[in-house]
């Protein structure tokens, strides 16, 4: 499965942008779920409500926890589903898009994952349009992700596993530059019990030496 993934996003316009860098095996359930109990909150889709919401939370400079991000590409299609977890500020803000895959290992669905952390906002040289800018040490905020969900109790097993094909100094469509020592990590998730909300999920932690990563 990780042999076959793509290594990069696109813009809707064809540039490359950032990496892929995470994968989650579990149901849709168990990854909201997990994001759920880490504290993450969906991101809202692209609109006019949402894009006054988030221009106001910019000018206040304030939080808005449902706030959309920019859309990119894998394979063509836009992420099924994104979340995002923030610092009381809209400018820095943790967030990973997921896009579910056609493979199935042992029956359960497979998310690849890209996830970068907002640490600030700029504008094109004209100023006619604002962007985010990412922290650079991508790695970070993988690690992040493995932190929260393990921390949360909705693990029961990770690795990283090495991706040898994949350049370790890249850059995304505006141009931050992506520092990484290539691996991609690699989440199983624990499923909801039936009748069982997300709040109250079962710690069930990952045995981290045995899934052969850390």
């Amino acid at each position: 499965v990780l042999q076959g993934l793509p290594l990069q996003t696109q813009t809707p316009a064809g540039d490359p942008s950032d990496i892929t860098n995470v994968v989650l095996i579990g149901t849709r359930e168990a990854v909201d779920a997990a994001f759920i109990e880490a504290g993450w909150t969906e991101a809202a889709k692209l609109g006019t409500t949402s894009g006054i919401k988030t221009f106001l939370a910019t000018i206040h400079n304030k939080g808005y926890e449902e706030a959309p991000v920019s859309t990119l590409l894998l394979d063509g299609r836009k992420p099924d589903v994104v979340y995002q977890k923030q610092n009381n500020t809209f400018s820095k803000r943790h967030h990973v898009r997921l896009w579910q895959q056609s493979s199935t290992p042992g029956g359960r669905p497979v998310w690849v994952g890209s996830a970068t952390h907002d640490i600030g906002i700029a504008s094109t040289s004209g100023g006619t349009k604002w962007y985010h800018r990412i922290d650079p040490r991508i790695d970070r905020e993988r690690a992040k992700i493995a932190t929260d969900l393990s921390f949360a109790g909705a693990v029961t097993g990770r690795a990283l596993a090495e991706r040898e094909d994949l350049p370790r100094d890249l850059r995304n469509a505006t141009g931050d530059r992506l520092e990484t020592d290539g691996r991609i990590l690699v989440l199983e998730l624990a499923e909801p019990k039936e009748g069982v909300a997300a709040g109250n999920l079962p710690a069930i932690l990952a045995d981290v030496s045995a899934a052969g990563g850390r």
